[in-house]
């Protein structure tokens, strides 16, 4: 079953489109990534979910509400935490964290102090005193202890040290374990591979890639310098060049079937990388605006063919 499920929607800024066509299906119970780069249209794509924004054309829901003329409804089931986030500076952080839990319907201050405490934020001090990396913190525990529906969190581990951050992907992936429907939006690609069931690529305003991760293969490049000897090169393995004293190598899944031949050609300096949405992100740059490679979701047009 989906709960977001948006439909060829646009949002056009006198001429510029920052959504173009736009459209996406979330499963519920699923933790979503959203990937693009800066202008693509992916805090448009939220702001116009929680209905900030109105869109030029098409539409959007969530569980079941329409995102511009339910969009109280939405809000009520959505916990949303902005790339920029905005807290009262002459609060303390107790005092702001308890602001923020009344006045969301489905806010709970007491599971706000224990995040913050997990998070090991002072609470005490006040908002102007803290620094960027604390005042995070407290906007994550006061989003994070809401038991929404859905949660939209966009780059929620921005000026975070890498034990904190870690610590907030382990508080999504324990939210996603309690039915949250998480959407996830980030530039840090690792993050994505870790907590993500699914991910989406927006480009220009529009989804041009999909991919399930727990379908996405494992896949190897190696680099070094030499030359190939043998006529046949092991199955699953592919010579992306081999000229010039370079060679590249690409290897799809374990790499203990290969390791026999690769010891027996004559390479040097062989280095050996792991690639995964890195790869994908890197081709659809590559790419421009040339239509991608990859198979459309089998979901994203569930609302047009539902009504034809």
């Amino acid at each position: 079953m989906s709960i977001i499920l948006v439909e060829n929607l646009v949002k056009k800024y006198r001429g510029f489109h920052a959504l173009d066509g736009c459209n996406l299906t979330i499963p519920e119970g699923s933790v979503y990534g959203l990937l693009g780069p800066n202008g693509a249209g992916k805090t448009t794509l939220i702001r116009s979910l929680l209905g900030f924004i109105r869109p030029t054309s098409g539409r959007a829901m969530v569980d079941g509400f329409d995102c511009v003329t339910e969009s109280l409804k939405v809000r009520e089931c959505v916990s949303y935490l902005p790339a920029e986030t905005k807290l009262f500076r002459t609060m303390k952080g107790s005092d702001c964290m308890e602001f923020f839990t009344s006045i969301h319907p489905r806010g709970d201050l007491k599971r706000a102090k224990e995040i913050a405490e997990r998070l090991q934020l002072d609470c005490s001090r006040r908002v102007a005193f803290m620094s960027t990396g604390m005042r995070q913190k407290l906007a994550i525990s006061c989003v994070l202890s809401c038991s929404s529906r859905v949660i939209i969190l966009d780059e929620p581990t921005a000026n975070l040290d890498p034990n904190v951050r870690q610590e907030i992907l382990q508080l999504v992936t324990d939210a996603n374990a309690r039915g949250t429907t998480v959407v996830f939006c980030s530039h840090v690609l690792s993050e994505i591979e870790e907590i993500c069931d699914r991910a989406a690529f927006l480009r220009r305003g529009k989804i041009v890639y999909w991919v399930a991760l727990n379908d996405l293969p494992t896949i190897h490049r190696l680099r070094g310098n030499g030359t190939i000897e043998s006529t046949l090169s092991p199955p699953g393995l592919k010579i992306l060049r081999s000229a010039d004293n370079v060679i590249e190598l690409e290897i799809e899944g374990n790499l203990s079937p290969y390791m026999d031949w690769l010891s027996k050609e004559n390479f040097q300096n062989l280095t050996i990388e792991s690639v995964g949405l890195k790869q994908i992100y890197d081709r659809i740059h590559r790419n421009g605006d040339a239509p991608c490679e990859s198979a459309p979701d089998p979901n994203a047009y569930a609302l047009t063919n539902a009504g034809s």
